[in-house]
């Protein structure tokens, strides 16, 4: 059955033939109005529409050309993710049972407690502006991949709480509170949590996924979840290296459905802003009646004067160069602990196998400065 989408601009006008779409695509494109949403935006630049394409510099030409290699839909991912949260139950329960905690190394505990403990504040930050690249990307696939991320991260801060917890025994509510007096006061986490603020402050949703995708986190979640997972079974502690690992098996799709959307915007031919509006469904701008009012016209917005992948190697150059300065000064702590392990090569591994792949299939340029 082919159905015609009505009332809606060029791209919504495609006809759309269900029999030869995956379950995925049908619960999740055209599901995101762009013209005719139920409301307006009240609190923020009121002279947009509530799904706006100027919320972003970069310009593609139909946003919901984006698919999540994983395809990923809200039952496949509860499914998976349930899977996983079963095992890391199982896995606390197990190292009770077994008194695992009391067998790791001292110097050890202290070092995992100061570590990993205060990276719940880092993963709870990008969820949170997670949620702002949520409520301002276009296009349902990328909004639902970002959404699952969200979720994603904020679990990820919840089992490094309840770790922490478990670990610490009758002192983990000290625990707790030690890694976050750690995170606002120690040297080594200054620079992390600046980084993660000026995250939290960055208004362009696409920019936000650069930051946090193909800088910070392509470096900083190996070390956290791959590299020191040897060194923690030496110490005695299997237990955060099974953690580590579950929590590497979600960074790996997150770093896999961004590098796929860098791709789609880089590549889009799109360089008139007008252009790029028409073929959204805004060449006759109908303003908003249910109001009484009228938006600003998106032709009189001011033309973007270089393309999508000079936008993003600015950002690009920027937040890599920020992430590295912002990693760097873990080594202290590894240090101070008697940790054996090195953060440059970690930083190297990263940019090897993930960062300069990403951009070189981009076709985007960096210019790292540190």
């Amino acid at each position: 059955m082919t159905m015609q989408a009505r009332n809606l601009q060029p791209i919504r006008q495609q006809p759309w033939d269900w029999a030869t779409k995956n379950e995925y695509e049908e619960v999740t494109l055209r599901e995101q109005p762009y013209i005719h949403g139920h409301y307006r935006n009240k609190y923020y630049k009121p002279d947009y529409d509530i799904y706006d394409p100027r919320y972003t510099r970069v310009r593609v030409r139909d946003w919901e050309a984006f698919r999540d290699p994983k395809k990923l839909w809200y039952q496949t991912y509860v499914m998976t993710r349930k899977k996983m949260a079963d095992e890391v139950e199982a896995l606390f329960e197990r190292a009770g049972k077994l008194a695992i905690y009391e067998r790791v190394d001292p110097a050890w505990r202290k070092f995992s407690l100061a570590f990993y403990t205060p990276l719940r504040h880092y993963e709870y930050a990008g969820a949170v502006q997670l949620q702002h690249v949520v409520r301002y990307a276009m296009g349902c696939p990328i909004e639902q991949a970002a959404t699952y991320t969200a979720f994603d991260k904020q679990g990820r801060a919840q089992w490094l709480s309840t770790w922490a917890l478990e670990f610490a025994g009758g002192e983990g509510l000290q625990a707790l509170q030690h890694a976050r007096q750690l995170w606002l006061e120690d040297e080594s986490y200054d620079k992390l949590r600046s980084y993660m603020e000026h995250v939290l402050v960055t208004d362009d949703w696409v920019e936000v996924l650069v930051a946090l995708h193909l800088a910070i986190e392509p470096i900083l979640d190996r070390l956290a979840y791959e590299q020191l997972n040897a060194i923690s079974i030496e110490h005695g502690d299997p237990v955060l290296a099974e953690l580590a690992l579950i929590c590497s098996e979600q960074v790996q799709w997150q770093e896999n459905w961004t590098a796929s959307l860098f791709q789609l915007i880089a590549t889009d031919p799109t360089t008139s802003r007008w252009d790029y509006l028409k073929s959204l469904g805004y060449e006759d701008w109908p303003g908003d009646y249910r109001w009484g009012r009228t938006l600003s016209n998106p032709k009189s917005t001011p033309e973007e004067t270089l393309t999508n992948q000079e936008i993003m190697s600015q950002w690009a150059s920027k937040w890599i160069s920020r992430a590295i300065q912002a990693v760097t000064p873990l080594q202290s702590l590894l240090d101070r602990h008697g940790i054996s392990c090195a953060v440059e090569p970690v930083m190297e591994r990263a940019m090897a196998s993930y960062i300069l792949p990403t951009l070189e299939k981009c076709g985007i340029d960096v210019k790292i400065s540190v």
